[in-house]
């Protein structure tokens, strides 16, 4: 639909259908007996869509659109800036269909004869494709967990009581991968026939699942500890530590004891940095799994999100935070039902009530304000000082070059309302990279007006990148994970931000929200 150029608002509608139904088990059901309009967001039209395709397998308006379009459509709106009409027109004028055909019409200075098309433009494209082509081959972290799970689980299974444990680069939770690894236990007789028991569960599960390549590593008992490590870190983390010869080691307290180390968190062993941070004791500071005590970045109805504020707040309180942030988006934002001015009257008598009826945990109100053109954000102050928090974020205008884009960035930060600064790059994740930017004098702004740096939990964006870890480091840059939560599933994405801050190996005193209710207030209020 978006590809055809449908009304925006019915995009929309389909897309917060879309979220809302994959939570739902009951579909077919509700299909045979008429009641998906029952629940809320699916009207009888997508209703009508959604019970042909539960019923039957097939969706005629789909199918549909799909015929409508140019062949090649699907494939030329992957490159990153380039819109269904330009590619409409390249495909009508150039009958280009495909990425390599592209490349090769960019290289030959063919789009320059276009109208509407120029060299900046022929040089985006390009770049577009060696962002794709670098991407092939690659899979988002949260994509691989279901299938890595399950294969951990077979090959457990398999292994009789002995070991099988992750490894690699999963280990590690890089947030894009380009294997699995796993590593096994082999026992002290019969290690052939282990190995061709666990080979050939590794390759039934392959068979049946298309996945990443797997690569099963196998280790005696006595070095267990010794080949996990080997096998977890980088080659530069595997250098920083000596590149130490094989020894008996059972477990890898019992490798990084023989170091005179403590044990380095598997997810940090990257750069090589942290050996030298490990003999320092830095490591001990880092933030744990349970160390976030409450989230800010989360919508709910009133904007784009699929649950409302109640229910948001309930599901906050299960996962155990002390408090949550709901911030909607700011009127700028149409394409997300931004609130204007008067809609913000009712959602502070909402988050009043929603506060009263659950006082066991914190509800702050905020906003996630759009970063305008020149830097400003959205509303008036007089509007902004009235919430709790304001999260200033770019929605729209990426193209802007480095300078621009610096200004327009450190000119939010200045603003004294903003209090976080909301996914940094605009990046997506083998989709789309972050606009181009001087990420060090944002940081280094950030630090200078205690504005922090949001990293954001969306397995889709997990943008701050991990590797801007020593300059937030170096500048003291406060930082905050969040999920940027649509649903009351989002929230539980938090684990992949926490991921990203201990491969940044950011000390918890970083981390404005792993700070409890009264000290997350004072630092909202300045004081």
């Amino acid at each position: 639909m978006q590809l055809k150029g449908e009304n925006v608002f019915k995009v929309r509608a389909y897309e917060k259908a879309a979220a809302l139904i994959g939570g739902v088990p009951d579909l077919a059901e509700r299909a045979r007996a008429g009641t998906l309009t029952d629940l809320e967001g699916v009207g009888k039209g997508i209703a009508d869509v959604l019970s042909e395709f539960l019923l039957t397998g097939q969706s005629k308006t789909r199918d549909e659109l799909k015929s409508s379009l140019p062949p090649g459509l699907f494939e030329l709106t992957r490159v990153p800036g380039l819109g269904p009409k330009k590619a409409i027109q390249l495909i009508q004028e150039l009958d280009i269909h495909t990425l390599g055909e592209l490349e090769y019409a960019c290289r030959e200075n063919r789009l320059l004869k276009l109208k509407g098309f120029g060299d900046k433009l022929q040089h985006k494209i390009l770049e577009g494709i060696r962002f794709l082509n670098e991407g092939a081959g690659q899979a988002r972290l949260v994509d691989v967990f279901p299938a890595a799970e399950a294969c951990l689980q077979k090959l457990v299974a398999a292994a009789e009581g002995r070991r099988v444990v992750e490894t690699g680069a999963f280990r590690r939770r890089l947030e894009t991968l380009g294997s699995l690894e796993f590593l096994a236990e082999l026992p002290d007789s019969g290690e052939a026939d282990a190995r061709k028991r666990l080979d050939r569960t590794l390759a039934e599960f392959r068979a049946q699942h298309a996945l990443l390549p797997i690569t099963l590593h196998f280790s005696k008992r006595s070095r267990f500890g010794y080949e996990w490590a080997r096998t977890t870190g980088t080659p530069e983390h595997w250098q920083a530590l000596g590149s130490p010869d094989a020894f008996d080691a059972p477990d890898e307290e019992a490798f990084f004891a023989r170091l005179e180390l403590p044990v380095i968190p598997a997810e940090s062993r990257e750069t090589g940095e942290e050996v030298a941070l490990a003999k320092r004791g830095k490591l001990s500071e880092l933030l744990g799994y349970a160390g976030v005590q409450g989230v800010f970045h989360n919508h709910t109805t009133r904007s784009d999100g699929t649950a409302s504020l109640e229910q948001m707040v309930v599901a906050a309180k299960k996962l155990g935070f002390k408090y949550i942030g709901i911030s909607d988006h700011s009127q700028t934002a149409f394409y997300a039902q931004g609130l204007k001015v008067p809609d913000l009257l009712a959602q502070e008598r909402e988050i009043r009530e929603v506060q009263d009826k659950h006082p066991e945990i914190r509800v702050f109100w905020g906003i996630e304000s759009d970063i305008l053109a020149d830097g400003s954000l959205d509303y008036e102050e007089s509007v902004l000082k009235k919430f709790d928090f304001v999260i200033a974020s770019i929605h729209s205008r990426f193209k802007a070059d480095r300078e621009a884009m610096t200004d327009r960035i450190l000119n939010a930060i200045r603003n004294p309302c903003t209090r976080f600064l909301g996914h940094a790059t605009g990046r997506l994740l083998l989709g789309r990279p972050g606009y181009d930017l001087d990420m060090e004098r944002v940081i280094e702004e950030a630090a200078r007006h205690d504005v922090a740096i949001e990293i954001n939990a969306n397995p889709a964006r997990l943008d701050i990148d991990w590797r801007w870890g020593p300059k937030l480091r170096q500048c003291g840059t406060q930082v905050s994970i969040n999920p940027d939560a649509h649903e009351t599933a989002g929230l539980e994405d938090t684990r992949y931000g926490i991921a990203m801050a201990r491969k940044a190996m950011l000390p918890v005193s970083q981390v404005v929200n792993s700070r409890s209710v009264a000290e997350v207030e004072k630092w909202l209020r300045r004081a």
